[in-house]
This record gives C-alpha cells, sequence and structure tokens, in this order.
C-alpha cells in the first residue's frame, strides 16, 4: 500500500508528451502514494490550468494553459527531458523553468525534485540521475556541483574539453565554464593540480593521469 500523506497533495500537470512517457510519470508519482495527484493538459480546458507543477518537456511546445497568467507564481514550469545540453537547458531557463530533470530519473528522485521545487528547497538546476534532489553543493567533494563533479571525474579519467562536451552533450563553452568554476572550487589552476585534487580526494584513483591542458 502507498503510504498515507496528511498534506494537501502537489497536484501534476503533465504536458502532452509520448503516451508510455505520461502513462509512466503518472505511474510514478501514484506510487508516492497521497502526496502528488496528476492532471492531463490534453483534459483541460483553454484557461490557466489550475496545478501546482507543470511538467513539460522543453522539445515540444509549450501549451498556452501551462502558462502562467501575469501575477500569478503558480503554476511552477519544470522542464522534463531525454536531453540536458546546454541548449535545452537555456530554452527552459527561458521559458521560466524552476528546473530541468533528466527522464533518466527514478521514480524516488523524480518525487524528491518535485517536491523541492514545490516546498522551496534548494536543488540543482539540472537533475540528473544519480544527484539527490535538494542535495547541498557540500555534501560533495569540494563543495562541488553535481555538473562539476562530473566535469571533474571526466577530467581525471584523461578525457578533453571536446570528448567532456560529447560525452555530457555540452558546448565546448559550458565545459569551459564548468571546469573554470569547479577549479576555482577546490583551488587549483591547472589539469594535473585537478587530477591530483582527484586523488587525494578519492573522486578518481591514483593510476589515471591527465592528457590535456585547458
Amino acid at each position: 500500500m502507498p503510504p498515507e500523506d496528511t498534506r494537501e497533495p502537489v497536484v501534476v500537470a503533465l504536458a502532452p508528451d509520448a503516451p508510455v512517457v505520461m502513462a509512466g510519470v503518472a505511474a510514478m508519482l501514484r506510487a508516492g502514494g497521497t502526496r502528488f495527484t496528476t492532471v492531463d493538459l490534453r483534459t483541460v480546458g483553454p484557461g490557466p490550468v489550475t496545478a501546482d507543477i507543470v511538467l513539460y518537456d522543453p522539445a515540444r511546445r509549450l501549451p498556452q494553459n501551462a502558462r502562467k497568467a501575469p501575477g500569478r507564481l503558480r503554476p511552477a514550469l519544470v522542464a522534463f527531458s531525454w536531453s540536458l545540453r546546454a541548449d535545452t537547458i537555456a530554452q527552459a531557463r527561458a521559458e521560466g523553468a524552476l528546473a530541468v530533470l533528466s527522464k533518466d530519473l527514478p521514480a524516488e528522485a523524480l518525487r524528491a525534485a518535485l517536491c523541492a521545487v514545490h516546498e522551496g528547497r534548494p536543488l540543482p538546476y539540472v537533475v540528473a540521475a544519480g544527484d539527490e534532489a535538494g542535495e547541498a553543493p557540500d555534501a560533495r567533494p569540494g563543495g562541488l556541483t553535481a555538473r562539476e563533479l562530473e566535469v571533474l571525474q571526466l577530467i581525471c579519467s584523461g578525457h578533453s574539453n571536446l570528448e567532456i562536451a560529447d560525452t555530457l552533450y555540452l558546448s565546448i563553452n559550458s565545459v569551459k565554464t564548468y571546469i573554470r568554476s569547479a577549479y576555482r572550487r577546490i583551488g587549483v589552476t591547472r589539469r594535473s593540480q585537478a587530477v591530483l585534487w582527484g586523488i587525494h580526494s578519492g573522486v578518481m584513483s591514483s593510476d589515471v593521469g591527465a592528457q590535456h591542458e585547458l
């Protein structure tokens, strides 16, 4: 039996998507007990939907009834995508999305991220599989964000900036930005120093070497 929750349910409106995606998300949220209820945006009228959150894919047109009326805080827009490329993230920001969630997220992580958005708790802007919703940056080595840590792990594995961009579906400029911010957090200026930091912090094993300089 799903657990009972005495709080008001979080109403999540599902924007049109592939039927299997919509059915899967609805089932994942139902598995959280009474904490969530869902609304299918295809079944409501043209006026603004009454919901706490609208979950939508930036690759699809944002329905008119999912847009916030002037002066309204709700519904909160949350992007939900297979793509975590820089252009997808930029589009979501431009549309007013409060977060970008990967469609790879397991059910518990999806529910946790939506709860964090609803409750206004800290959440990385991009939440991918393996991230903890609401996890503070200082819970990771060096106070790194999830993306900075991911980039550093690839650096420690000997990947070039171009290879990192291809692996994470980011632009080369975004990769360089993440590297610079990560270096500032851990107090290094060169790739070789970052690799040594990775070894000492336990991020990577000691047999990994650097191949390229930023």
